[in-house]
């Protein structure tokens, strides 16, 4: 009795219902695949820039679905910055759609799409300089993101997975040039510090090749021609000699050479002096046509010569290149600064002068 309701008569009423029910299941997932299947068809019609077959352009704009990974990536291609020689790499992809209607003379949209993102890109990096380009790429991405419409081709771009770099070699020179950079400041405050500390003005690189003793003082300094860069003769501003540093002497003899230099103890004006420039570079000076003048340029150029022998090794070597030196001095006819070279080199002084018997 409980399943009166579902057979006999009633079989006639539920069954047709059911019948119904079950059709209107299957039309229904039957028309969902169709619409997806010409949904999809749709969007590859619409990425290739083919219209739809059997459909009008409505005229309006509406804009159609690009799927991912749709547009076309172009070559790196170099773009002018803002420093001459120095180029910009850039890159992305491109993509475009028509724009309201369908040019059929157009038969290959990306050509143009290409070119107008390219040159958008070359005019928004020529004010950009070399270093900034990190900066600049995130700049040009955001930029070229939005939709540009193409004058006279129908269609607007746009661009993404923008790239925009210094080539190597030139980003390399750029770190290279802003090391050097950072080594003159270390430089200068080193200098800074030093003068602070010492009480001295700070010389810059290349300054003491054109230095004169007048600068920092009426004073000045000459190197003992004995031993260059270890002893000093210091004249005071009145023109009266100070042996400071001349305390290691072995014997009085070492004054001789020093001596000539009395005769500009009474002259006014700079004394003679000797500076060493940032670069390592050694200068000399004296009074020039000035009373005893002479006397200090061969002080001076005994003790040039002094040095250059100083600085060979002991041995043979030294001993031949002390020769040669005394050598040359003689054909020019500096017969008392060769005098002086044989006496402070100690293997040279029992050699008598060419020319004389021994």
């Amino acid at each position: 009795m409980a399943l009166y309701p579902v057979i006999g008569r009633w079989t006639l009423l539920w069954a047709p219902l059911v019948l119904l029910a079950v059709a209107a299941v299957v039309l229904r997932a039957r028309a969902h695949a169709q619409v997806r299947a010409r949904t999809g068809v749709s969007g590859v019609r619409a990425a290739e820039g083919e219209p739809e077959s059997g459909s009008e352009p409505s005229g309006r704009g509406e804009r159609s679905a690009v799927p991912a990974g749709a547009g076309r990536r172009i070559r790196p291609v170099a773009l002018p910055s803002a420093v001459e020689d120095y180029d910009l790499v850039f890159a992305g992809v491109v993509h475009w759609r028509w724009n309201g209607h369908v040019d059929l003379s157009l038969r290959n949209p990306v050509a143009p799409a290409v070119h107008a993102v390219v040159t958008r890109a070359a005019e928004l990096v020529r004010g950009t300089e070399p270093g900034d380009h990190g900066v600049a790429e995130y700049d040009l991405a955001a930029r070229l993101a939005v939709e540009t419409a193409v004058t006279g081709a129908g269609i607007v771009v746009w661009a993404e997975d923008v790239e925009l770099r210094l080539p190597e070699e030139d980003a390399e020179r750029l770190r290279s040039l802003a090391g050097l950079r950072k080594d003159r400041e270390v430089r200068d405050a080193v200098r800074a510090i030093e003068a602070e500390r010492f009480g001295a003005a700070p010389r810059t690189a290349g300054t003491g090749r054109d230095a004169s003793p007048s600068e920092g003082g009426v004073g000045g300094a000459v190197r003992d021609p004995r031993g260059v860069g270890d002893r000093l003769v210091v004249r005071d501003p009145d023109g009266t000699e100070g042996l400071e540093g001349l305390d290691d002497l072995e014997d009085l003899d070492d004054l001789d050479d020093v001596d000539p230099l009395d005769d500009l103890a009474g002259l006014d004006g700079p004394a003679p002096g000797n500076d060493v420039d940032g670069e390592g570079f050694e200068s000399y000076w004296w009074p020039a046509e000035t009373p005893g003048h002479d006397a200090a340029e061969r002080d001076v150029q005994v003790a040039i010569i002094r040095g250059l022998i100083d600085s060979v090794g002991e041995g043979a070597g030294r001993l031949e290149f002390a020769r040669a030196q005394i050598d040359v001095l003689e054909r020019g006819g500096f017969d008392e600064v060769a005098r002086r070279i044989r006496e402070v080199v100690p293997e040279l002084a029992d050699e008598p002068p060419p020319g004389t018997d021994p």
